[in-house]
């Protein structure tokens, strides 16, 4: 059984799995507006996308594992708040995982994959950390590799992985539309969905040119002292997660109260996606997250050490603001 469907499984077949030679897949995205010309099931497409895909190479090279894929958990939170897009608070999409991790664990599972096409800071974050709390508390390997493996691309890391696959070099409009480090329905993900499903990519969409969300200036502002008080090392990677958030509460603002204008429904240039791009992507996408899955069942890399950017701030961790707040309020109990 080198790739089954949780679903279809009987409790027969579970009890007969060697769970030393069997991995897990659980997608995790919701529904979000993706601009006006893709598709609200976006993420969760990239998210099954993901896991398939990736259990299908790693099955390939392994005929004695097997990849069990699990039906998709269409959660998600900091999604565009526009109709159309499903959230919910960061808290019920961390417990969720978690309550999964512990009922794979309990049914002696011992490595978890879990998948996301979302890139909202808190959701990540969420999904990072109940992977992380899983794996300690329930001797297993849980991680998410979803947002490391992403966020290289976005940034143009893999711009030679690119284009060894593509077999010719990015031109120069692709070189500055595709590392700009920000994606939400831009030439990546168009590029994504024109090579998974072209009929689902409305047309005009060539001749979408770049876009933003209006900045909050005063987070940005922040961002840029507090990394003037860290090392060179930590510095850039601060200023991108306070400017990243910048731009994620002015996509709040613009969205709720018109603050910036227009509605703005997609960020990057979807108008340089191409199919040809799209299944670069995917492969590139597939083997980096290959990569990482045999690194931690080859013992070489433990899953707590599959982290992102979204695991670092602690603003946008789990429990953080309560923590604040019950700190607070016990400091203005002591002081009455």
């Amino acid at each position: 059984m080198p790739i089954v469907r949780a679903e279809e499984l009987t409790y027969t077949k579970v009890r007969a799995l060697d769970m030393n030679r069997t991995v897990y897949f659980q997608p995790v995205s919701a529904l979000e507006v993706h601009g006006p010309h893709l598709p609200l099931g976006m993420d969760f497409y990239m998210a099954r996308w993901m896991a398939e895909e990736t259990g299908r190479r790693f099955t390939e090279k392994r005929s004695q594992w097997t990849a069990v894929q699990l039906p998709p958990l269409p959660l998600g939170t900091d999604e565009l708040p526009l109709a159309g897009s499903m959230s919910t608070n960061q808290r019920t999409v961390y417990n969720a995982v978690r309550s999964h991790g512990r009922s794979l664990a309990r049914a002696g599972c011992k490595y978890v994959v879990v998948t996301n096409g979302h890139g909202g800071p808190r959701h990540a974050a969420a999904l990072e950390a109940a992977c992380r709390i899983t794996s300690k508390k329930y001797g297993i390997q849980m991680f998410t590799p979803s947002i490391a493996v992403l966020h290289a691309i976005i940034t143009g890391q893999r711009f030679e992985a690119v284009e060894a696959v593509l077999g010719r070099p990015l031109g120069e409009r692709e070189r500055a539309n595709l590392g700009l480090g920000v994606e939400h329905a831009g030439g990546w993900e168009t590029s994504f969905m024109l090579a998974q499903n072209s009929d689902l990519v409305e047309s005009g969409y060539e001749s979408l040119e770049y876009d933003e969300p209006p900045q909050a200036p005063w987070i940005g502002a922040i961002g840029d002292r507090i990394a003037a008080l860290r090392g060179a090392e930590k510095a850039a990677e601060t200023r991108q997660i306070f400017h990243a958030a910048a731009g994620g509460i002015g996509w709040l603002l613009n969205a709720h109260y018109g603050y910036g204008g227009k509605t703005v429904t997609y960020e990057g240039t979807p108008a340089v996606a191409s199919a040809e791009l799209g299944h670069a992507f995917r492969h590139v996408m597939a083997e980096d997250c290959l990569a990482l899955l045999e690194a931690v069942v080859e013992g070489r890399k433990d899953a707590k050490e599959v982290r992102s950017i979204a695991s670092d701030p602690a603003p946008i961790q789990p429990g953080f603001w309560p923590r604040v707040a019950a700190v607070a309020a016990l400091v203005a109990l002591l002081l009455v």
